[in-house]
């Protein structure tokens, strides 16, 4: 439900990119994050290769219903 939440305030260009970044047998890490916390995940990411930020765009009640229905199972 998180997943859907979230593809949900991306456009179908920005899933495109996403996935345009990683080449074949590459990792990556996705972050959602609101915006207040940005410094703190850009401190917590030390190694990476590339980075790229996009602005989403999501129902925060719905989302927020999503984490907490997460974080009960």
């Amino acid at each position: 439900a998180l997943a859907g939440h979230v593809a949900g305030g991306m456009s179908r260009g920005d899933l495109k990119d996403l996935g345009e970044l990683l080449d074949e047998g590459q990792t990556g890490l996705l972050v959602i994050a609101a915006t207040d916390l940005e410094a703190h995940v850009e401190q917590a990411i030390t190694r990476a290769a590339k980075i790229e930020k996009k602005q989403l765009e999501a129902d925060r009640e719905a989302l927020e219903a999503a984490i907490d229905d997460a974080a009960r199972t």
